[in-house]
């Protein structure tokens, strides 16, 4: 079975884009999800299929990801922030271990960050 991605994109056709990519490098994709509200409810109910990772855009329909992020980190769970709202060392510094791939990111550079990231393994 495929390792399973986190998808939090609240515009569709980046999240298409990002999907089909994930999709294209044997990845099963869980959302998109276009929401702060939706991405919680999505990781409270992700306790039997754990996803191996997480793309979060930063800015949300409804809010900032950090909340979901903050989970996420927590938890252990490798992510990749993709978004061009984002200040990159600030993330770096509040996730260690996270990818940053700013906005636009073409899909072999996303694709690159998130094969490197699994295969170095949960942090």
């Amino acid at each position: 079975m495929s390792e399973i991605v986190l998808l939090v994109e609240d515009e569709l056709f980046v999240a298409l884009d990002i999907q089909a990519t994930v999709e294209d490098a044997g990845f099963v994709v869980d959302g998109p999800y276009a929401t702060l509200k939706e991405t919680l409810e999505a990781i409270a109910g992700n306790a039997c299929q754990r996803p191996a990772c997480a793309i979060l855009d930063v800015r949300l329909r409804d809010g900032e990801v950090y909340p979901a992020a903050d989970l996420l980190r927590d938890a252990g769970m490798p992510i990749i922030f993709h978004s061009g709202h984002a200040d990159q060392v600030m993330l770096e510094g509040r996730y260690p271990g996270a990818a940053f791939c700013g906005k636009p990111c073409s899909p072999a550079a996303l694709r690159a960050k998130l094969v490197t990231l699994l295969a170095e393994g949960r942090p």
